[in-house]
């Protein structure tokens, strides 16, 4: 007979854990020392359990390597997700307790799937990929903030933060290349990718780093991750599927791809929700090392 899975509800903070586990509640600190002693708590359990935790801006990432490697079963859920699930159950106060709370219920009632970890070159290429986002958010401000600037000194100032920002964008890119090349996974991805008429070398970088389950999804499964799929959403507008990560770069992609292709504006669009740039800046990926 198999066993039920008991499921307990991590609310992440940034500086602590509060862990709603049957009724018991308990605050951990968010660090080594909690994540050792939240191992220690459940492994008490006699029977399966489930952790699920919300993305809370980077503050839960050592906590699931900590229970990855501990061999717990961890699921990272979508907040958006969680809060409907909320307001369908009458609950509309919120703390961190209450979180906590919610979050148990929501594993026993739809008993997601644990999230896979991700391999250390996958995690690596994340961070680096998100970095490099970052930069050119700062690179398109002070570029935009320079135009402004009318004194000499701090026009030169300005000048020089760019000059660097663009250094460390190059540095990035050379990184996230050599990245994809010594790993083979990433590697065939990427060559698969960037054969596809359109997709270019950020563009594969970005869908590497954002959506390691490639290769294992069908089209409609990519796309609705993507956050492209044409959902029906007629009742309330202000409540419409929030864009994923990569939906709003593969939308202006893909606008690019079919302007430039007067013809393909005729064609169905099914195939195009991961092109991205003219054929002009595509570069192969060299073989794996």
């Amino acid at each position: 007979m198999k066993q039920s899975v008991v499921y307990i509800g991590i609310d992440v903070a940034k500086a602590h854990l509060d862990v709603a586990w049957a009724g018991t509640f308990r605050r951990l600190p968010n660090e080594r020392s909690g994540h050792a002693a939240l191992v220690r708590w459940i492994k008490q359990s006699a029977t399966p359990v489930q952790l699920i935790c919300e993305a809370s801006g980077g503050y839960e990432q050592a906590l699931l390597e900590s229970l990855q490697k501990s061999e717990v079963k961890v699921t990272l859920v979508q907040t958006v997700r969680v809060r409907q699930y909320a307001r369908a159950a009458g609950i509309l106060a919120k703390t961190d307790r209450i979180d906590a709370k919610v979050l148990a219920a929501f594993g026993s009632a739809l008993q997601p799937q644990p999230t896979s970890p991700l391999s250390g070159e996958q995690k690596r290429l994340r961070q680096y990929e998100a970095q490099r986002r970052h930069l050119s958010r700062i690179l398109v401000a002070e570029e935009n903030r320079l135009a402004q600037l009318s004194c000499t000194e701090l026009r030169t100032l300005s000048r020089s933060l760019i000059s660097k920002i663009k250094t460390q964008i190059k540095t990035l890119d050379r990184g996230i290349s050599d990245l994809i090349a010594q790993d083979q996974t990433l590697c065939v991805k990427a060559q698969k990718l960037t054969a596809i008429s359109g997709v270019g070398v950020r563009t594969a970088a970005l869908l590497l780093a954002q959506m390691p389950e490639l290769g294992q999804l069908n089209r409609r499964q990519a796309a609705a991750l993507a956050g492209l799929a044409p959902f029906n959403h007629t009742v309330d507008q202000s409540a419409a599927n929030v864009p994923s990560l990569v939906a709003a770069p593969l939308c202006v992609a893909a606008s690019t791809w079919l302007h430039s292709r007067p013809l393909a504006l005729t064609r169905s669009c099914r195939a195009f929700t991961n092109v991205c740039a003219p054929k002009a800046n595509r570069t192969n990926w060299p073989s794996p090392r």
